[in-house]
């Protein structure tokens, strides 16, 4: 492109000048655009951002002609007193006028208009961009002014659209001159109505490839087809409600007591950008949509379903509630404490404090076991057995470790030491261990540090922790789970 330009400045300023006309260059203007593109024997040499005419003032649209090149031109706007050239002057250093009465193209002196719908009808351009086209073009350069709202391109043979406002708001941007435009091109539209006109309205200039359908699963079963409109998807809010109670009232769906803002062109419809964002609804997409939700339960009673974003997320108000552990929220501070520990990044939806996985094991020694045929979740812990007799706490699983209470430790009389009671560091006959504190005043080891300073076996069973007396081939640990 540069090239080009250098060339034809040379072709210009030679003495072969005389062999260019008028017709070797072309100045093809798009309104909704807002670009100006100049071609040199139909190659394109330059593409400029320019201004516009204002909806009450609009630009002209058709094929003209260049009738005049005029440099430091005086504006004479009507019923005023002629401006000269210089800063005041809306014309800029160059005029280009149109076989058009009172329309040109010209420089400016606001700047800021450019790309903007701003002129009394003419078009503006920066001064710099001017200065050039009017070194090269001639009396008799063709001009077209054009006003297409559906631009085509190809990129890597994928055919896609992208959609300019309607500046003059004459009605083109419709559906059915979407359907009509693709069907020029030989392309196919596999979509409704109410599609493409979320397609228009989402496109936003930028090329994206046509709306098409995409399958819907939740909870591994096929739901109605949802679809791929510019970077996002909408899906189809009855599909969820087999999993979550969804309300209807007034035209309106709500989940959570929250309303479900749908696509503006379909309220049975939602993005799945805000159904992730403002319920959150974890999804996995590709060249599918598939989405898997949880019910939680604790002690037998359900605790909601398991919310996702960034990793599952449960409902820790109802569960304090189960243990009677103390809780304090601020959900507007974005604070929380359970059992006088500040919980670290506390999460709230709907005013309900949820935790993670690891935050449900750190404060509540608590962990999950997920049913995936099923699609429940259970936040339980494991009743801890020494030597056959059941202990008061139980212990748990997070990440596939056992953890037990550190008394345990204290029923074989160890000898413990704390090393570190802020960072929770306790050395046990000579070993510094980590101790995680949970529920209240209680502390937690993990079944791999127990056998390494007790060499006792330990047994992980669906039904418990088991501890028992040292074997005679040495310390192990099992597990049934």
């Amino acid at each position: 492109m540069i090239y080009l330009r250098r060339l034809v400045l040379i072709v210009l300023t030679t003495l072969a000048v005389s062999s260019v006309v008028a017709a070797d260059f072309f100045i093809d203007m798009n309104i909704p655009e807002y670009k100006l593109r100049l071609y040199y024997e139909n190659k394109l040499v330059e593409t400029y951002t320019i201004a516009v005419g204002k909806s009450i003032t609009p630009s002209i649209l058709g094929d003209f002609k260049i009738i005049n090149v005029v440099k430091d031109p005086t504006w004479y706007p009507k019923g005023q007193e002629p401006i000269p050239p210089g800063n005041d002057n809306p014309l800029g250093p160059w005029w280009l006028g149109l076989d058009y009465p009172g329309y040109g193209i010209h420089g400016n002196n606001s700047p800021s208009s450019i790309g903007k719908a701003q002129s009394a009808g003419c078009i503006r351009m920066n001064n710099e961009d001017v200065t050039y086209l009017a070194s090269i073009i001639s009396k008799g350069t063709p001009v077209r002014l054009r006003y297409d709202v559906f631009l085509a391109s190809y990129k890597r043979d994928l055919f896609q659209v992208a959609v300019y406002p309607d500046v003059y708001a004459l009605g083109v941007n419709t559906a059915e001159n979407l359907r009509s435009f693709v069907l020029g091109y030989g392309e196919k539209v596999e979509s409704k109505d109410w599609v493409l006109n979320e397609f228009i309205k989402y496109s936003n200039k930028k090329p994206y490839s046509l709306p098409e359908p995409i399958d819907v699963f939740i909870n591994n079963t096929q739901k109605d087809a949802g679809y791929r409109i510019v970077s996002d998807y909408a899906i189809p809010i009855d599909a969820l409600e087999e999993q979550i109670a969804i309300r209807s009232s007034g035209g309106s769906y709500y989940i959570d007591g929250r309303k479900v803002k749908t696509t503006e062109s379909s309220r049975d419809y939602a993005y799945l950008s805000i159904l992730e964002e403002d319920f959150w609804l974890g999804a996995k997409v590709d060249g599918t949509i598939s989405m898997d939700l949880f019910t939680a339960y604790f002690n037998d009673r359900s605790i909601g379903r398991v919310l996702k974003k960034k990793g599952f997320l449960f409902n820790a108000s109802i569960i304090a509630q189960e243990l009677g552990s103390s809780l304090y929220l601020n959900p507007k501070l974005q604070a929380a404490m359970i059992d006088g520990q500040i919980v670290i990044n506390p999460v709230f939806y709907n005013d309900d404090l949820y935790l993670t996985r690891a935050q449900l094991a750190d404060y509540f020694a608590l962990g999950v076991r997920f049913n995936k045929d099923e699609n429940v979740a259970f936040v339980e812990s494991l009743p801890v057995y020494y030597e056959d007799i059941k202990l008061g706490l139980d212990g748990y699983l997070y990440n596939s470790k056992a953890y037990i209470p550190l008394l345990t430790l204290e029923l074989i009389d160890a000898d413990i030491e704390w090393v570190d009671s802020i960072n929770e560091r306790i050395k046990v006959n000579g070993v510094i261990l980590k101790a995680n504190k949970a529920r209240g005043s209680n502390f937690y080891i993990s079944v791999t540090d127990y056998l390494k300073v007790t060499g006792k076996s330990v047994v992980i069973e669906s039904a418990g922790i088991y501890l028992g007396e040292p074997k005679d081939t040495g310390a192990s640990a099992s597990s049934n789970l």
